[in-house]
C-alpha cells in the first residue's frame, strides 16, 4: 500500500489547488475596494494592470507578457491564461501553433501528429476604442474566473487552450476615457463624449490602422500575434450604439471577400452559433447576426488575419452611457442598418430586446457569455481548429502558381525608400519576402501560407455591387472599398512569373534592404532631387540642428534642395537612407528655406483626421501645433503661425461647431463648445492676405466656398438649386465609398513639385472643384484634376457616377495679397497610408518658402 500512498497525496494537493488559489487571489472587487460592473464605478487601465499582475502572483495559471509601451508610455500587457503544465511548456506550444501557421515541408501525418499535440490558442483583445469600456473590465471578471475556477469542464477546457486576454488595445484612451467621466460625475455632462480624440494620434481610428500598422499599439500585438503566439482565434470585443441590438455576433454580412479561404467564415459561424446558443441559454435577447459588418474589409484587428488563415471574430454590445445606465423606451429601439432595416423579429434576430435599463453591467454579462462560449468551442473542436489553419496555409500554397511572385524593383523608384519601407511592412506581416540575386527587388511568392494576404494588399480591389432586392442600392462597404499599398504609396509592384533559375537564386530576407545614405565627399553643400517623403524629414532635421536648407527650382519637375556641410548631416541622412551628391559651391537662384510655424486647428467634436495629420506632420519633424477657438477667433494669427491647416471635418463643426446642418451634437463643458465663428473665418482670410498659407483637407475645404472668402470656386458634384450650393448629391447619382482613383498633377506648380504626372488619390465624398476666372486680387491654378474620361478615374474600389468628376479639379491653389491657399478635394494624408501624396502636403506647406 506504501507506494500508493506519494501519488494519492499528490491527487489531493492538486485537487486542492483550485480552492488554494481562490483562498489566495482576490476578486476584482476585493481589489479594487469597488463592485466592478456597478453603476458608475469603473477601473482605470492602471488598476486592471495592477490586478491582473496581482492575479499572476497568486495563481499559476496566469502570467504577464509585456507587449511594449504604448504612444503615451504605458506598458501595454497580455494575460497568458491556462493550465500550470500548459505555461511550463508554452515554448514548445508556440512552436506547434509556428509549425501549422507554415507547414511547407510537413507531411498530413506530421500535421495531424501537431494537430493532436498543440493546443489551442485563443486571442481575446477588448477595448480598443476606449469609450467601449466594458470589456476592459469584464476582462478581470474573466481572467480572476479561470485562474480560480475548480469547476472540471472549465478546467478540462483550459486543458486544451491557451488564452491570451488583452485587457486593452488602446490603454492611453482607456485612462483619457476614465478620468474624463469621473470627472463630470454627478454632472449634466456625465457619460459624455470627450471633447478630443481618445487615442493621442487616430481615435477611433486604431481599428482601421492593422494592415498599414503605423501605430505603436498596432505593432506591439501584430508582432505578438504573427511572430510569437501564432493564435488560431481571435476574438475582439466592440460596443454599437444605444438603440439597436443588444449583441451582434457571427455570420458576419455581405459582401465576402473573395480571398478569404471559405473555412474562416465556417470557423467564424461556428464558434458565433455557440456564443447565440448560450446566449439564448442564459436569457440574453436582442442577439442578431448577419448585420451591417461584412466580410470583406481587412482593416481591422482580426478582419486582416482571416488573409492569413486565422480565424476571427467581432462581438458588438449595445453601448451605455460609460457607466451610467440608460432608461430606453421601445419606441427608441431601430434598426436602420445592413440586417435589420426595422426593429423586429426576423430570422436573424429571433428574439428581440424589448427595450428597459441598460448598463454597464449588462455588457459585462454578454461579454462574459461570449468569452466562455469561445474558449468552450476552442476546447471542444481544438484538433480541427488547430488542423485547419494548418489546411489553410497549405491550400494557400498549393491554389498558387508557384512561378507567380509579386515583384517591388529597388532601382526603379521615384522613392526607393518608401518602397523598402514596403517590403519591410510585409515582412512585419509575417509575409515571405525574397531578395533576386542582384538585390534589384524584392520578390513576394504568392505560393506561401500568406500569399492571399499579399495578394489582397498589392493587387487592385473591385467592390463587389450585392443588390439586396432589384433595382436597390448596393450593400455599402463597412469602411473602405479599397486599399492597394502599392497605389496608395507610390510605389511600383507588378505580378509576374519568375523564372526557376531566379526563383533558385533568391534569397529569403528577415530585413529589408533600405536604400544606402550618406554624402559623397567632402564639400561645402550637398544636393539631392525633392521627390522622397524623407527628404522633408531630413529638411526639418537639420532645420532644428541649426543647418544651413535652401531650395533650388531647377528646370525639371523635381527642384533641388540643398544642405550647408554640418556636423550632423551625414549621420542624419544614413538614418532616413538619403544620398546626397556633393557642390562645390551654393548654386545661383537657390533660395534659403526657413522651418514654417504650422497651426493646426482642433475642433471640439473632436476630428479624427486632425490627429491623422499630427501623426504624419510629426513622424516628418514638422514644427506644428494645435489651435484652438478662442485663439482662431481672437485673430493676429501670422504672430504665431505661417501656415495653417484645415484637417477634414465638415464647414458646421469648424464654423458653428455641431455635428452636421440636421445633426444632433451633445452638449459639452462651456469651455469646449462652439466652432472658429465668423470671427475665425475672418481671421484666416487676413491671415492669407498678410502672407499666411492656408491648407484645407477634404471637406474642410468647404468653408471656403461662399461669399466669406469670395473665392472662384464651387464644389462641383453637389447640387446647384438654389440654397442648396453645397448640398452632395444622392449615392444613387455618385458613390465613391473610398476608393482610389486617377489624378493628374502639374509638376510646375510649387504644390506639385516632384510628384509624377499620375497619382492615386483616396477619395471617399463627392467633392470636387469646378474654377472660374478669378477676380484682380486673385490668382487661381489648378494644381491636380481628374481624366477626361469616366472610364479612365477608378483605379482601385468602386465609382458610381464617376463622369461627374470628368474634367473637375482635385486640388487648386490661390494667391490673394501677400499670401496662398491650397484646397485639396481629398485627404492627401489619408490615415498615413496614401504615402504617394504626402509630398502635397509637404510641399503645399513649404509652398511660401519656395517662391
Amino acid at each position: 500500500m506504501r507506494r500508493y500512498r506519494l501519488p494519492a497525496l499528490l491527487f489531493l494537493l492538486l485537487a486542492a489547488l483550485p480552492s488554494l488559489y481562490s483562498q489566495t487571489a482576490q476578486t476584482p472587487s476585493q481589489f479594487l475596494g469597488f463592485e466592478v460592473g456597478a453603476d458608475r464605478k469603473l477601473a482605470d487601465y492602471r488598476q486592471i494592470s495592477s490586478y491582473l499582475k496581482s492575479l499572476a502572483a497568486s495563481s499559476g495559471r496566469v502570467q504577464i507578457e509585456t507587449l511594449g509601451k504604448t504612444t503615451l508610455g504605458e506598458n501595454m500587457i497580455m494575460a497568458v491564461i491556462s493550465t500550470e503544465e500548459n505555461l511550463r511548456k508554452k515554448a514548445k506550444y508556440q512552436e506547434i501553433a509556428r509549425k501549422l501557421a507554415d507547414p511547407r515541408g510537413l507531411s498530413p501525418q506530421q500535421i495531424d501528429a501537431l494537430a493532436g499535440e498543440g493546443k489551442a490558442i485563443f486571442l481575446l483583445t477588448c477595448n480598443i476604442h476606449a469609450t467601449e469600456i466594458g470589456s476592459s473590465q469584464m476582462a478581470m471578471e474573466w481572467a480572476y474566473k479561470l485562474a480560480t475556477t475548480s469547476d472540471p469542464e472549465t478546467l478540462r477546457r483550459l486543458g486544451n487552450v491557451i488564452v491570451l486576454l488583452v485587457p486593452s488595445l488602446n490603454p492611453d484612451g482607456q485612462i483619457m476615457v476614465t478620468e474624463w467621466y469621473r470627472k463630470y460625475l454627478g454632472t449634466k455632462y456625465e457619460g459624455g463624449a470627450m471633447p478630443y480624440l481618445y487615442h493621442h494620434y487616430v481615435g477611433h481610428d486604431n481599428n482601421r490602422d492593422w494592415y498599414m500598422l503605423t501605430q505603436i499599439e498596432t505593432r506591439n500585438v501584430n508582432h505578438a500575434v504573427y511572430h510569437e503566439w501564432f493564435p488560431q482565434f481571435w476574438l475582439d470585443e466592440h460596443q454599437m450604439g444605444y438603440y439597436g441590438p443588444r449583441i451582434y455576433i457571427p455570420p458576419n454580412a455581405d459582401p465576402v471577400a473573395k480571398l478569404v479561404n471559405p473555412l474562416v467564415h465556417r470557423g467564424n459561424n461556428l464558434i458565433g452559433a455557440s456564443m447565440g446558443w448560450r446566449l439564448e441559454e442564459a436569457g440574453k435577447s436582442g442577439v442578431i447576426y448577419n448585420y451591417s459588418f461584412d466580410a470583406y474589409w481587412p482593416g481591422g484587428t482580426r478582419n486582416t488575419g482571416w488573409w492569413k488563415n486565422m480565424f476571427g471574430v467581432l462581438t458588438e454590445v449595445a453601448s451605455a452611457r460609460i457607466a451610467t445606465p440608460m432608461d430606453i423606451s421601445p419606441t427608441e429601439l431601430q434598426g436602420n442598418a445592413k440586417g435589420l432595416i426595422q426593429y423586429e423579429q426576423q430570422i436573424n434576430f429571433p428574439n428581440p430586446w424589448p427595450g428597459g435599463t441598460w448598463r454597464l453591467r449588462d455588457i459585462m454579462d454578454y461579454e462574459l457569455i461570449v468569452s466562455d462560449a469561445s474558449l468552450e468551442t476552442m476546447s471542444k473542436y481544438r484538433f480541427e481548429f488547430l488542423r485547419g489553419e494548418a489546411s489553410m496555409a497549405g491550400q494557400a500554397v498549393r491554389s498558387a502558381d508557384a512561378a507567380t511572385f509579386w515583384r517591388i524593383p529597388t532601382d526603379d523608384q521615384r522613392d526607393p525608400v518608401t518602397a523598402a519601407r514596403l517590403a519591410a511592412l510585409m515582412l512585419e506581416h509575417g509575409v515571405e519576402v525574397r531578395t533576386s540575386a542582384d538585390r534589384r527587388s524584392y520578390l513576394i511568392a504568392t505560393a506561401q501560407p500568406y500569399g492571399r494576404f499579399a495578394d489582397e494588399m498589392l493587387g487592385i480591389q473591385r467592390y463587389p455591387e450585392v443588390r439586396p432586392a432589384p433595382n436597390s442600392g448596393i450593400l455599402e462597404p463597412y469602411d473602405v472599398a479599397a486599399w492597394s499599398l502599392p497605389l496608395m504609396m507610390g510605389v511600383k509592384a507588378e505580378r509576374v512569373k519568375l523564372p526557376a533559375e531566379e526563383q533558385r537564386n533568391s534569397t529569403v530576407i528577415n530585413a529589408a534592404n533600405w536604400p544606402g545614405g550618406g554624402l559623397s565627399g567632402k564639400a561645402a553643400f550637398y544636393s539631392i532631387a525633392d521627390h522622397q517623403n524623407n527628404v522633408f524629414a531630413l529638411v526639418n532635421t537639420m532645420q532644428k540642428a541649426g543647418g544651413q536648407v535652401f531650395f533650388q527650382r531647377g528646370s525639371g519637375d523635381a527642384p533641388a534642395v540643398i544642405f550647408g556641410a554640418h556636423a550632423q548631416l551625414a549621420s542624419n541622412t544614413e538614418k532616413l537612407h538619403l544620398h546626397l551628391d556633393s557642390l562645390p559651391a551654393l548654386p545661383a537662384g537657390a533660395t534659403p528655406l526657413k522651418p514654417a510655424r504650422i497651426g493646426l486647428y482642433k475642433p471640439y467634436i473632436a476630428s479624427i483626421d486632425e490627429g491623422w495629420t499630427r501623426f504624419v506632420l510629426d513622424q516628418y519633424g514638422f514644427n506644428v501645433r494645435n489651435i484652438e477657438n478662442k485663439e482662431m477667433r481672437a485673430g493676429n494669427l501670422n504672430n504665431a503661425f505661417d501656415v495653417i491647416i484645415l484637417a477634414d471635418s465638415s464647414k458646421e463643426v469648424i464654423v458653428d461647431g455641431r455635428a452636421g446642418r440636421d445633426g444632433f451634437t451633445e452638449e459639452f463643458p462651456p469651455e469646449f463648445t462652439g466652432g472658429i465663428g465668423k470671427e475665425g473665418v475672418h481671421a484666416l482670410r487676413e491671415f492669407v492676405e498678410k502672407g499666411g498659407t492656408l491648407i484645407t483637407l477634404a471637406h474642410a475645404s468647404e468653408v471656403l466656398i461662399g461669399d466669406d472668402f469670395a473665392l472662384p470656386v464651387r464644389n462641383a458634384v453637389a447640387a446647384t438649386s438654389a440654397g442648396e450650393a453645397r448640398r452632395a448629391v444622392s449615392t444613387s447619382d455618385f458613390n465613391v465609398p473610398g476608393s482610389l482613383l486617377r489624378v493628374y498633377v502639374d509638376s510646375t506648380h510649387p504644390v506639385g513639385y516632384g510628384m509624377p504626372a499620375e497619382v492615386a488619390a483616396f477619395v471617399d465624398a463627392p467633392l470636387a472643384f469646378q474654377t472660374s476666372a478669378p477676380p484682380p486680387d486673385t490668382q487661381r491654378s489648378v494644381i491636380a484634376w481628374y481624366p477626361d474620361d469616366a472610364r479612365d478615374v477608378l483605379l482601385s474600389g468602386y465609382a458610381h457616377g464617376a463622369e461627374k468628376l470628368t474634367r473637375k479639379a482635385a486640388v487648386v491653389g490661390f494667391t490673394r495679397g501677400k499670401g496662398r491657399i491650397v484646397m485639396f478635394g481629398f485627404r492627401v494624408q489619408h490615415r498615413a497610408q496614401t504615402e504617394g501624396t504626402f509630398q502635397m502636403l509637404f510641399n503645399a506647406i513649404e509652398w511660401g518658402e519656395m517662391e
